[in-house]
């Protein structure tokens, strides 16, 4: 009778430890990127084009995956925290808050916010044409 106790409370120890570190793993899982839409204008005296601007807000941890800008012309202004913009075949850079960079048309990139406690929130404008998408996914 005793090994079959031991078996129980061995199998309960291990349940509550696997429950404990699922919950940890899930807390420590990155949420959804938020973007709010602020304006989509046709550019005046730039037939064909549109200037879209957004804010994006990157939960601890979130990232946006591979990506282009169809023959757009983006520019980015930090306004909180940081984001690691990684641009396929250059080095990485960090953003801080008050940092500005532009990302020239169909350039392959993607932002990470690499905290693991603070968001990070981003204001950019896109010049693009309005027959192309905003955004298209790519691989590096």
């Amino acid at each position: 009778m005793m090994p079959t106790k031991a078996l129980v409370t061995g199998l309960v120890v291990a349940a509550v430890v696997g429950v404990a570190l699922l919950i940890e793993r899930q807390a420590e899982a990155p949420g959804e990127v938020k973007t709010e839409q602020l304006l989509v204008s046709e550019l005046a005296g730039e037939p064909g084009k549109e200037v879209n601007i957004q804010v994006y807000t990157f939960p601890p941890g979130a990232s946006v995956p591979w990506h282009i800008h169809p023959d757009a012309h983006e520019f980015d202004y930090q306004l909180d925290g940081s984001i690691l913009l990684q641009t396929d075949g250059q080095a990485s850079k960090v953003l801080k808050r008050g940092d500005a960079v532009y990302v020239a048309p169909n350039v392959v990139h993607r932002g990470v916010n690499v905290s693991r406690t603070q968001s990070a929130k981003i204001f950019v404008v896109r010049v693009k044409p309005k027959d192309k998408p905003l955004t298209s996914e790519v691989q590096p």
